[in-house]
């Protein structure tokens, strides 16, 4: 197919005749539980307490509670997310008339959460490793000139990968037209770029 010599594309190519979904959910599941572990691990308990007026031994109690707390949380949040994308990219196939099964869509999701998320699982622990705390850095962000700076983390290499992930499958998997898929990548960064400048506005 035109798109083979893309990165990725025969592989979401072949979701569409060979969509297999079993071993890759609980691979899925596994990942980003890993992700929602390790983001706990690294994160400065410590700063997030700062300014709430309480005293260190309050805070040195409080920290393993919040630490559990946010990787159980975290973990169920993340394997939740697995359905939400589904239904996000189906809706989305849908909406663009697309003819690809709902099993195709669902083991793209899959693959596509695979991907990015063995890319932030690694960023992760190369921070973990390193004693960055992700409250101040993200090593594929703009941010890691600034510390701390949210605007320029809201500009994240990890970002713009999932942008292109997604937009490989839409054009290889569900057989958007080029323009469509680069159209879809747009908003792809629009949203998690608004998102992400949102949420730093407001911190």
């Amino acid at each position: 197919m035109e798109s083979s010599n893309l990165p990725l594309a025969s592989h979401f190519a072949s979701l569409r005749e060979k969509p297999t979904w079993g071993l890759k959910l609980l691979i899925a599941i596994v990942i980003v539980v890993l992700v929602a572990v390790i983001a706990g691990l690294t994160m400065d308990y410590n700063q997030m307490y700062e300014g709430t007026g309480l005293s260190e031994q309050e805070i040195e109690q409080s920290k393993p509670i919040a630490q559990i707390s946010g990787i159980v949380f975290g973990a169920i949040g993340s394997i939740l997310s697995i359905g939400v994308t589904f239904v996000i990219f189906l809706l989305i196939a849908k909406i663009m008339k697309s003819d690809a099964s709902a099993k195709s869509i669902f083991s793209a999701t899959l693959s596509y959460l695979i991907i990015t998320s063995v890319i932030g699982l690694i960023v992760l622990v190369i921070q973990w490793i390193a004693g960055l705390s992700i409250n101040d850095y993200t090593i594929t962000s703009l941010n890691i000139f600034d510390k701390g700076n949210k605007i320029l983390g809201a500009f994240n290499l990890q970002t713009f990968i999932g942008a292109y992930v997604f937009g490989i499958l839409l054009f290889a998997t569900c057989r958007f037209s080029k323009k469509s898929a680069i159209i879809w990548s747009i908003a792809y960064l629009v949203v998690f770029i608004g998102f992400a400048l949102l949420g730093a506005a407001f911190q």
